[in-house]
């Protein structure tokens, strides 16, 4: 039993580093999904053509240097050559980093303009829902609530939201945004509520998801669409 076990696992093993060799071919059709909310910038690509439908995403601690790496990021990924057979993007909009979510937003921009793709745009809070609700208790987890972050001199960011169906085959947890990000001035309220949390790593997976469903369901998405959250300005004009 141990080596029939032994074999299942190899054999299973063998069957990822195929499909990982072959994951870069002149037939694919590849999801891009970006998000650079934090100090951290998050990359997923996936190819709907294969059928073992395998992601791969990598986390880059850019800190504030994203602008000098933002290209040979997304190459490490997803090489230059492959570009055109992108057939969506999908990019977090904040709110975050006010200039690694522009800077990226810019380069989804281009990217889909030039190769004339759809753009799907979700706040990073939307992309938190999935994990975050379920510390609400059972019996509130289709009710909607809240997720918020204390930002210091500057008040409270929230947004509100509801479960509205998760897609098994896909692992997409649907969510509508009742409420976009912005600021609360009494926390008062937003009742439940949850504290945001910053999870790149679950969160690019989330977002590649999104993609996934906006494409099964042919959502015609214009990169123009395609804005920065900004809660807050940029600009503090407080003397």
């Amino acid at each position: 039993m141990e080596q029939a076990a032994s074999w299942r696992r190899n054999s299973k093993v063998t069957n990822i580093i195929s499909s990982l060799q072959n994951f870069y071919t002149s037939k694919s059709k590849y999801l891009l999904a970006l998000h650079s909310c934090s100090e951290s910038f998050g990359i997923a690509v996936k190819d709907t053509e294969n059928t073992e439908t395998i992601i791969k995403s990598e986390i880059f601690n850019t800190g504030r240097s994203l602008s000098n790496k933002l290209f040979s990021c997304i190459e490490k990924i997803l090489p230059r050559k492959y570009w055109k057979q992108i057939i969506r993007i999908s990019v977090a909009k904040g709110p975050g980093s006010f200039t690694s979510t522009r800077l990226t937003i810019s380069m989804a921009r281009i990217i889909a303009q030039q190769i004339d793709c759809s753009l799907d745009s979700i706040s990073s809070f939307h992309l938190m829902a999935p994990r975050l609700y379920k510390n609400l208790h059972q019996n509130q987890v289709f009710n909607p609530f809240w997720i918020k972050d204390l930002l210091p001199r500057r008040g409270i960011i929230a947004a509100k939201y509801q479960l509205i169906k998760i897609h098994k085959e896909s692992s997409f947890h649907e969510f509508s945004e009742l409420t976009t990000p912005q600021l609360i001035p009494n926390e008062k309220d937003i009742n439940p509520s949850i504290n945001a949390s910053n999870n790149i790593e679950k969160d690019i997976i989330s977002l590649i998801n999104f993609s996934q469903h906006c494409q099964n369901l042919k959502v015609n998405s214009h990169w123009g669409k395609a804005l920065p959250i900004y809660p807050t300005s940029p600009i503090d004009n407080k003397k």
